[in-house]
């Protein structure tokens, strides 16, 4: 009896050694294959980046995947692109769909991009990492799903992702799709797996985003979801330079995590290739994911917190600080001089309303320090004087620009008025200076440039140009007006 029992033992053990490595096995000929000289790095709207797709499909037909829309995987979609050598690009999604009556018209995506950047002179780009690991992650992601469909309450709709590296194109298509069929409202979470293949030079899974999920630290738990990996939670997506598919859908209000292990592969160089990838680190990211999936499709609370990342997300009304440095460079227009320019600083408020996509009003309150030079052309005192100036400055202008959740360049026009607290030379006012005021009231144009990044930081150059007389001239000094030219950092909350 004992003997019976170990052997009965030994062949469960043996069976689940051989099922698993047939998953990992698997996921190498994915690889291999997507990521083979062969497709030639699967350029977007190349025959090599269809190839790549009719190589999923193949696999999804397999498994038994379903398709989600007019029984057929492909979302076909025209898009001119400069950066691309087709303007043709094709996402395929499918559905499997959970076993609750209520819940299964919720879902979760999953989506990895298939495409990569093609080649280049004479070095092929095969993206094992970038992201023919994704690829291969959700395939086997999506066989397991179907083969456990009862174990998910919620549907789980599955994305293979055209166009990722030319501008997200096929999740912006997806979340248009979705949109279109009144869908969108229902996605309770979004998964971008992408490059996932190097697990143990990362020496852990990065899951960014987690703060946009509720409960996210129990939900994203490895010893929750029994896995032995070791994730990091990222609370948002930060960096402008790895965007993921995640983006469209973070942007229409959706929780979304970014599954990753990092830029330590050779990113997007010809040195990516399928022979460095962790195949049994990618084998327990695709069982993790699989265990995430099930258990977030069976939670009857809502999956998003609320909270979503300043990169995705801006309001229409902003508030936030800047600081930064001026000069003041005096012109006469009577006379054939000017002045010479000293270094200030002003800091303040700044305040931002969206009135349309490519249209924002802008308006300061700050204050400002500044040095002006007068050189008036008078023997007594041919050498000028310095003089300082306290204000309190109100700029406002209207801003045309490209203005993306994380990034934005704008040209701006407008107006300003400032109000003098307090200004005098340097020392006291020199005796032989003619006695005349300083007005306390300035107005003039305002035009800036400036670039937004990060969601939250903004670089701006600011000219003031003073359309009224600096001071009074009824004593016969020239008539002077202040050109005011400013670099200032600013911060959104």
């Amino acid at each position: 009896m004992k003997n019976v029992l170990l052997l009965i033992a030994a062949v469960a053990i043996c069976g689940v050694s051989i099922a698993q490595n047939s998953q990992r096995q698997r996921l190498e000929k994915h690889l291999y294959t997507l990521a083979s000289d062969s497709l030639r790095g699967r350029a977007a709207g190349t025959d090599d980046g269809r190839r790549a797709a009719e190589y999923i499909r193949r696999q999804w037909r397999q498994m038994g995947m379903i398709p989600l829309w007019n029984n057929n995987y492909d979302d076909p979609f025209v898009k001119a692109q400069p950066m691309s050598a087709g303007n043709s690009f094709c996402n395929l999604i499918g559905l499997i769909e959970g076993s609750d009556p209520v819940l299964k018209n919720e879902y979760i995506v999953i989506g990895a991009h298939y495409d990569h950047v093609g080649v280049k002179g004479d070095k092929i780009y095969n993206g094992a990492d970038d992201n023919a690991s994704g690829s291969s992650c959700v395939l086997e992601v999506a066989r397991q799903l179907i083969n456990k469909k009862s174990e998910l309450k919620r549907s789980v709709i599955i994305c293979a992702f055209d166009a990722e590296e030319i501008g997200l194109l096929g999740s912006s298509q997806m979340v248009a799709q979705l949109k279109a069929h009144n869908m969108l409202d229902k996605v309770k979470l979004m998964l971008s797996v992408d490059m996932v293949g190097w697990y143990n030079a990362n020496g852990h899974l990065v899951m960014e985003g987690s703060k946009t999920v509720a409960d996210a630290n129990e939900l994203l738990s490895p010893d929750k979801l029994c896995s032995d990996l070791k994730v990091k939670l990222v609370p948002f997506e930060k960096s402008l330079f790895t965007d993921t598919d995640t983006e469209p859908f973070a942007e229409a209000g959706i929780a979304t995590i970014a599954v990753t292990t990092g830029l330590k592969s050779p990113y997007h160089k010809p040195e990516d290739d399928a022979d460095l990838i962790d195949y049994n680190g990618l084998d327990r990211i695709t069982d993790y994911i699989v265990a995430l999936t099930i258990e977030a499709s069976q939670r009857h609370n809502n999956l998003a917190s609320g909270n979503l990342a300043k990169k995705h997300h801006q309001s229409d009304f902003e508030i936030g600080l800047a600081a930064g440095y001026n000069h003041c460079n005096l012109e006469y227009p009577d006379a054939s001089f000017e002045g010479k320019p000293y270094l200030g600083f002003q800091s303040g408020i700044m305040l931002q309303y969206k009135i349309s996509k490519n249209f924002k009003l802008h308006a300061d309150i700050l204050y400002s320090f500044s040095h002006c030079h007068l050189p008036f052309a008078n023997d007594a005192y041919s050498q000028g004087f310095g003089m300082e100036q306290h204000s309190i400055m109100v700029p406002a202008s209207l801003q045309l620009g490209i203005f993306k959740t994380g990034f934005g360049v704008h040209v701006g026009l407008g107006c300003y008025y400032a109000r003098l607290l307090d200004g005098d030379f340097y020392g006291g006012r020199p005796a032989s200076l003619p006695s005349f005021d300083i007005n306390k009231n300035h107005f003039g144009l305002v035009w800036n440039i400036g670039i937004r990044v990060g969601g939250n930081w903004q670089l701006t150059g600011t000219y003031f140009g003073q359309f009224n007389k600096l001071f009074d001239t009824s004593n016969g000094l020239p008539n002077a007006k202040e050109n005011i030219y400013a670099v200032s950092l600013g911060y959104y909350f």
